[in-house]
């Protein structure tokens, strides 16, 4: 395993007390828990962005309950006639900590672990088959039961719900409405440039478009997407419908041919 030195025993350990730029060999940097990678990936959703404004907007949202408290309290003792009709000082902070833990929650830093668990489905059939609840309960069967686990679950959880979901809206919009007019235009002239052959003349007025390109401040530049073949029309024409600068040159080598 990997030994940490202290700076005097590693000066006494070069020759002359020289420091050296690489004093150890690779094998000495070995991981020290690479069989812990489900603890690793369980801790990592811990780091988060927002956990000063997070205690900030707590305090908030408790001093503001507890001056509507107050203001419905100095508000009955001021009445008068009051026949044991009691203020209802009952909290309502519980929607405003609410939303404060889902904006803290949305701060996590999540981009391992949420990884690290679509590549464990991916690589499991028996997984990849399972349904979103038997997944969420495998995950939570290799967490420890504690915070850390739970929240780590809690994440894992969310991300699988909203991949359902966002395939499943992607699936209904593919269903009902068809490709846009200009992808069906753009597939029908690269046909046509399959057809005559000229898909390599296509290919390089395109590069020499996406290199002749201006860099301009917060615009996306065009990419240079080449046209691969018949197989790749169809990705082709979503790719580069969307650039009336390709669609230009599409449209004059389709017409040429």
């Amino acid at each position: 395993m990997f030994k940490a030195h202290g700076t005097r025993d590693f000066l006494a350990a070069t020759p002359s007390g020289c420091v050296a730029m690489f004093p150890m060999s690779g094998a000495d940097f070995r991981v020290r828990n690479h069989d812990e990678k489900i603890k690793d990936m369980g801790r990592s959703v811990l780091p988060s962005t927002g956990r000063k404004g997070a205690r900030s907007k707590r305090r908030t949202i408790h001093k503001r309950q507890r001056a509507r408290e107050l203001a419905a309290v100095t508000a009955y003792r001021r009445e008068t006639g009051s026949d044991g009709a009691r203020p209802d000082i009952r909290g309502t902070r519980g929607p405003d900590i609410t939303q404060m833990v889902c904006r803290r929650r949305a701060a996590d830093k999540v981009g391992p672990l949420i990884r690290w668990a679509e590549a464990t489905i991916a690589a499991t059939p028996a997984l990849l088959a399972a349904s979103r609840r038997e997944q969420v309960a495998y995950f939570a069967g290799l967490m420890p039961d504690s915070t850390i686990g739970r929240h780590a679950v809690q994440h894992i959880e969310q991300a699988l719900e909203w991949r359902a979901r966002r395939e499943e809206w992607n699936a209904r919009r593919r269903a009902t409405a068809g490709p846009s007019p200009l992808v069906a235009e753009t597939e029908r002239q690269a046909r046509v440039i399959l057809d005559a052959g000229l898909h390599g003349a296509l290919n390089a007025e395109l590069r020499k478009l996406a290199a002749s390109q201006a860099p301009q401040p917060r615009v996306v530049p065009m990419p240079y997407r080449p046209l691969l073949g018949r197989h790749d029309i169809e990705a082709f024409a979503v790719a580069m419908s969307r650039w009336p600068a390709a669609r230009g040159v599409i449209a004059t080598i389709a017409a040429a041919a």
